[in-house]
């Protein structure tokens, strides 16, 4: 069944495809700590380069100091218009599962080969360490695979560490056909 699922959703967002934009241009980034004794945000912010690319710069400092190895992440999609917010997409990914089986599927799989390419993120668990996300590019390269129309968006990852949901990333996002 839930292959099933995925070929209808591939059949819905290859018909997508033929109205999509090519690039995303990225207005603006929110990181927010949900608990900060457990963490907090040193470096939240959105460089932009030539043309309109721009690259995400995160870094997250780890209060606590013992392994974690139960670390949920939480991937939504909204398509903004006008006053209303449409939900496009909404995955959860167990982190440490990933790490062992290196097996992510839908839009983590098209997420998570740039992410770890540019952050020290480690691929194993548990985690112990600040998490440091320097320079993560949104051009052409990193985002062309990913099939959805032109329009505003709004891209909400929110982490859940030790069974409690710890931060809350917003990053919000043009689709277009080309920089300008």
């Amino acid at each position: 069944m839930k292959d099933q699922l995925w070929s209808l959703l591939l059949s819905v967002l290859a018909i997508l495809g033929s109205s999509q934009g090519k690039v995303f241009r990225v207005s603006k980034m929110e990181c927010r700590t949900l608990d900060p004794s457990f963490t907090y945000f040193k470096t939240c912010k959105v460089v932009r380069g030539e043309n309109g690319r721009a690259s995400l710069y995160i870094n997250e400092v780890m209060l606590y100091k013992q392994p974690i190895d139960d670390i949920i992440l939480n991937l939504a999609i909204f398509k903004i218009s006008k006053n209303r917010r449409f939900q496009f997409l909404n995955e959860t990914l167990d982190y440490c599962l990933f790490s062992r089986q290196m097996l992510a599927t839908g839009f983590f799989r098209f997420l998570m080969a740039p992410v770890l390419g540019t952050s020290n993120l480690n691929v194993t668990c548990p985690v112990q360490q600040d998490l440091v996300f320097n320079g993560f590019s949104v051009d052409e390269n990193t985002v062309k695979e990913i099939p959805i129309p032109n329009g505003v968006y709004l891209f909400q990852m929110r982490s859940a560490m030790m069974k409690k949901w710890r931060t809350d990333v917003k990053v919000y996002a043009t689709r277009v056909d080309r920089y300008s």
